[in-house]
């Protein structure tokens, strides 16, 4: 998750970028604020996330005991610290952008509010957060907002919120219903979270190659082939699974869609879409 979310920022900040001599240093400094914002998150949903990821089987770090809890707990603060504080040092407007990635990784975790309960919440706090990604790498980069980067990071944040966001529980269902959770995989069950998986990640690989066509914008064709691509492979995955099925066989639509992520970020480094 760290990397690839580097990857969003990244992306975000060196839309025409012409050499990496060109690439300003404030990008750098925002990529390390960034991984400590993160970092933040999935530590704190770690804690958080203890009961439930031990009912599933899940092999994170804090479930399985190699990482205390006090000690990740802890080490999740002092990264929000050093995040805020890195915000700080680029400006009010990155200082802002940071403090909103804080308070929806808290929303989303926390007791309280525990966003990550039902897949709507879920869906919103997964898109804004890569919204603010792309927006934290530009601010930090100086990188121009064109049509071809809002297409394509409009594309990849509605990837991460209707596809992965709902594709992740599909291995966890029992675990999460004994827990409390109300997502789409245990109040529709997993044939019908499927078809909506299947359905949003082929508009989306469709939508993103339309985009290319109309906006006339080569340097998108090559992600929106590895997002359709990815989207027919997590679709057959996503429909051809039986409910016997091992937890890592129930895993592998969610495992594309990772790997469909970082391919289509990868591709715009070797060739920029603006």
């Amino acid at each position: 998750m760290l990397v690839v979310f580097l990857l969003r920022f990244l992306v975000g900040g060196t839309v025409g970028a012409t050499s990496y001599l060109a690439i300003p240093p404030t990008l750098f400094l925002g990529a390390a604020v960034w991984f400590c914002a993160v970092a933040f998150t999935y530590l704190y949903n770690g804690v958080t996330d203890i009961r439930e990821d031990r009912a599933n089987g899940s092999g994170r770090p804090i479930a399985r005991g190699a990482l205390p809890v006090p000690f990740a707990r802890r080490t999740a603060w002092v990264l929000a610290a050093l995040a805020l504080a890195g915000g700080a040092v680029l400006g009010p407007v990155m200082l802002m952008v940071t403090l909103c990635m804080l308070l929806l990784g808290h929303a989303y975790s926390a007791p309280r509010f525990s966003l990550k309960s039902r897949t709507p919440d879920t869906i919103v706090v997964v898109v804004a957060s890569g919204a603010l990604t792309y927006a934290g790498g530009a601010l930090c980069g100086d990188a121009v907002l064109t049509s071809e980067l809002l297409a394509f990071s409009a594309a990849m944040c509605l990837w991460m919120g209707m596809v992965g966001a709902v594709a992740k529980d599909f291995s966890d269902a029992a675990g999460d219903a004994r827990h409390g959770r109300r997502n789409w995989t245990v109040l529709f069950g997993r044939a019908v979270t499927a078809c909506i998986v299947s359905l949003s990640a082929v508009s989306i690989g469709a939508a993103l190659l339309a985009s290319a066509v109309v906006l006339a914008a080569p340097g998108l064709l090559a992600p929106a082939a590895v997002v359709l691509c990815g989207a027919l492979a997590l679709s057959a995955a996503a429909l051809t699974a039986r409910r016997d099925d091992s937890r890592s066989r129930r895993r592998l639509p969610y495992r594309i869609f990772m790997i469909t992520q970082y391919t289509a970020h990868a591709v715009t480094f070797a060739q920029p879409i603006a």
